[in-house]
């Protein structure tokens, strides 16, 4: 049932239902406002009509007199309107009075309490009550009542509830069309975000929100939504742009690949001519293996499925490790690879994914270095690594540094297909850094060399 009620709830427009609430709530505040109001006025009213039996029962004390031994009261006392005494004696028989007859004997005076006003009822009417005792000679032979309706009490009370239940009705009706104009306003931006948004589709993200917004909820809205889209559209031409880069990549092998196959089927040849095109096709078949797995590499990162062995690792050991690795590769091509460790630096990482994100570096050094030296640096900087990769080599012409850690990306692509690159390497790396809470740069400038920077957090207490 609380199911259904929730639902049938979530169907009603927002614009009712914050009229609703709205409405709800301002009936509950006047509603307790209106009570508040009128048990004070009914107590005000209260304690004026106890006043007023005082005041006048003095005023028919100070006229009492005695007229043959017998105590009378002047009937012509200047008394307020509705204003009624009687005069009893003890046994509550009725001495002198300007009530009916009928409605002083109905009070019964040894059921009151003297000086306590009281509220009695006779045939159906409702009196305000004052026993006054009369003391004579340290006796009291005698009792003074004073009597006043209630009903100049109840009178105003009503008059101020019917006010209360035309007022507040009224007001809700006043405050509902009000609250649904306010809601309607408000919410007027919302439905043109909600028209422009859906004019929106995956396939043109190009488009923005463009409305005009300020520094309010609203406007941050507005914002945000053009920041998501900002992102969105970049993250779809990323992937485009890898998915036609893939295509590319993997058309060149499989076009060779087939040639090989279809030149050794359409006639007989000799073993040695087989076993070049077996050669070809094998050397194809793992170049693309090997850009598979990288594939597989990065979209694993994409998905967070890439697992860290996270541990204290020393980086110069590492450093030492590579260095040694390159070594035979720099000295085939005349180059000298130096190591320069600075001092003991211990980081919180991946032993393999550190290895392959300097091996990597050191690899593009070396590739795009002709002559000179390659250095491979190493020390503190504050609280972080700061793990350098410095060549002498060709270097990056500035328009090509704010892209070379996108994927495919190539400065020279004729000259690194030929190498066998894939592109990758750079955003493997990228990866590898930001897997580990750091960051990677690159200085070059065309022909005097590129210095890659790594900056990695060091594991505190054991450095």
């Amino acid at each position: 049932m609380r199911q259904k009620f929730s639902t049938w709830l979530r169907g009603i427009p927002l614009r009712w239902r914050l009229t609703a609430w709205y409405v709800f709530l301002l009936a509950l505040i006047l509603a307790g406002f209106s009570a508040f109001i009128y048990f004070n006025m009914s107590r005000s009213l209260k304690q004026g009509l106890d006043s007023l039996l005082f005041s006048q029962g003095e005023q028919v004390l100070s006229s009492l007199d005695n007229e043959n031994g017998l105590p009378r009261l002047d009937p012509n006392l200047p008394l307020l309107p509705g204003t009624y005494f009687g005069l009893y004696d003890t046994g509550g028989k009725v001495l002198d009075t300007n009530m009916p007859a009928d409605l002083a004997i109905g009070f019964q005076v040894k059921g009151l309490t003297a000086s306590r006003p009281a509220t009695v009822e006779i045939k159906g009417v409702e009196w305000r009550v004052l026993l006054v005792p009369v003391r004579e000679k340290g006796q009291q032979p005698y009792w003074v009542l004073v009597v006043r309706s209630v009903e100049e009490t109840e009178e105003p009370l009503d008059r101020l509830l019917l006010f209360i239940l035309i007022a507040i009705p009224m007001t809700l009706l006043v405050a509902a069309g009000g609250g649904i104009f306010l809601a309607r306003r408000a919410l007027q931006p919302i439905d043109r975000i909600a028209a422009k948004a859906r004019q929106i589709s995956a396939t043109d993200l190009s488009r923005r929100l463009d409305l005009p917004h300020g520094n309010d909820e609203v406007g941050h809205l507005v914002a945000t939504l053009d920041e998501m889209l900002d992102r969105l559209d970049r993250a779809f031409q990323r992937q485009r742009q890898f998915t036609a880069d893939a295509s590319h990549e993997f058309r060149t092998p499989l076009a060779v690949i087939r040639s090989q196959a279809e030149a050794a089927l359409q006639r007989q040849h000799s073993p040695a001519e087989y076993r070049q095109a077996l050669e070809i096709i094998r050397d194809q078949a793992e170049w693309m293996g090997n850009l598979v797995a990288k594939l597989l590499l990065l979209a694993r990162s994409d998905d967070r499925m890439e697992q860290m062995e996270m541990e204290p690792l020393d980086l110069g050991e590492l450093v030492e490790g590579v260095t040694a690795e390159f070594q035979g590769m720099a000295a085939e091509k005349g180059l000298r690879l130096v190591k320069k460790i600075k001092e003991n630096v211990v980081v919180r990482g991946d032993q393999t994914r550190l290895t392959q994100l300097l091996a990597n570096l050191v690899d593009n050094a070396i590739k795009y270095t002709p002559e000179g030296e390659v250095v491979i640096s190493l020390e503190r900087r504050g609280r972080q690594a700061l793990l350098q990769v410095q060549d002498t080599g060709v270097g990056i012409p500035e328009e090509h540094l704010a892209h070379i850690f996108e994927r495919f990306y190539r400065v020279d692509k004729a000259r690194s297909r030929a190498e066998g690159g894939f592109g990758l390497g750079l955003a493997i790396c990228d990866w590898i850094v930001r897997a580990h809470n750091g960051k990677i740069e690159v200085e070059s400038a065309v022909g005097r060399g590129t210095t890659f920077k790594v900056w990695l957090p060091l594991n505190e207490g054991l450095h």
